[in-house]
């Protein structure tokens, strides 16, 4: 079904039962999906997006609320044929039913062939069934993590890793450092310490987030500061933010983009968290020349997952790394200019400057 941002809110501020299982609600600020009649406090337009199924949700890293339970929701078309075998199949794997590789003894509970189950997850939730399990089993594994109580090898049986290494490869990949050094960390009470720079530019004041190696880790509009913080709090926990100045090379690649040289932040080194499915998402937007648009469609397809549009655009959507990362450039299947965490009118411009912009349809 369409998901069209004014309706889906409209449908929310008078919480419309006619809506509820029709479309879910994932709320940028909290990590939380809910349905739309939640009795919690409606989050403005500007902290959400909405997809058609909780297992898109699911894919893009929320959590289910609990408090409407979108997990439950039923009557929808969303929730009927092999997308029911795929959300059966989401709390099988909340439960614990998926070790690292056997998938098909996934597919033995649901009564499907183990190419079938794969199919169905790259249709519905645009990621592996293994990679989805590693989401949910790192989730598992955070907080056991932060207690500091329970031994490592213990953590990683508990959050449901066959074994320590596959858990410490796992999180180092996602989370860029092991899980003892973020227990470590943690108990020093000592956050991640990154540098934040504010830089004006001619399509808004820039918040720059680098870490100590000059990496960019974070770069976003000013007045979506709210937001960024969120962003890298669920990718490295405690951050503390030191206003300070940017590295030399990140500020003259900027200037010099803004000047004209749209090339010129393609040589700037990025450090992201985000799951595996998001960080090749983010590295396939570095590979979009400057001054062309591609399609959600084409981008999944250039990752090798032609099923997987919605996840690359949620994983789009979630990008912390702006315009360096250029998720500006892709555009809708029709050509026109799609939804834009900065804002269409920032898309419409950066696309301009860039000389996309007859590509695009207005």
């Amino acid at each position: 079904m369409h998901t069209d941002p004014q309706a889906c809110y409209a449908a929310m501020l008078i919480r419309d039962p006619a809506a509820d299982g029709r479309f879910f609600v994932c709320v940028r600020t909290t990590g939380i999906f809910c349905r739309p009649v939640c009795p919690a406090r409606t989050p403005f337009l500007k902290n959400v997006s909405f997809v058609a199924t909780a297992a898109d949700a699911v894919a893009a890293g929320y959590r289910a609320c609990k408090r409407c339970r979108p997990e439950t929701a039923r009557g929808s078309p969303a929730w009927t044929g092999s997308a029911a075998s795929v959300a059966r199949a989401l709390t099988l794997i909340e439960k614990g039913g998926l070790d690292e590789t056997r998938v098909d003894a996934l597919g033995d509970r649901l009564g499907l062939g183990e190419r079938q189950v794969r199919r169905l997850f790259k249709q519905h939730v645009g990621a592996p069934p293994v990679v989805v399990a590693q989401a949910k089993r790192l989730a598992a594994a955070a907080p056991l993590i932060d207690e500091g109580t329970m031994p490592m090898a213990q953590v990683a049986l508990a959050a449901g890793f066959g074994s320590i290494r596959r858990f410490n490869e796992v999180w180092a990949g996602v989370h860029g450092e092991t899980p003892a050094a973020r227990r470590r960390r943690i108990a020093k009470g000592t956050p991640v310490q990154l540098t934040l720079t504010r830089h004006t530019a001619p399509v808004g004041d820039l918040l720059i987030v680098t870490d100590a190696e000059g990496a960019l880790r974070a770069l976003d509009f000013a007045d979506y500061e709210a937001r960024m913080r969120t962003l890298l709090g669920r990718h490295y926990g405690a951050v503390t933010l030191t206003d300070g100045p940017a590295p030399p090379a990140v500020v003259a690649a900027l200037d010099a983009y803004f000047a004209g040289d749209a090339t010129a932040l393609d040589g700037l080194t990025v450090k992201t968290g985000g799951s595996e499915f998001q960080r090749s998402v983010w590295a396939a937007l570095r590979a979009i020349p400057a001054g062309t648009t591609t399609g959600y469609g084409a981008l999944a397809a250039m990752l090798g997952k032609p099923g997987a549009a919605r996840a690359v655009g949620l994983a789009n959507g979630s990008n912390p790394v702006g315009i360096v990362v250029p998720c500006h450039r892709v555009i809708g299947a029709n050509g026109t200019l799609t939804g834009y965490a900065g804002g269409v009118e920032r898309k419409r411009w950066l696309l301009e400057h860039e000389g996309a912009l007859a590509r695009a349809i207005l």
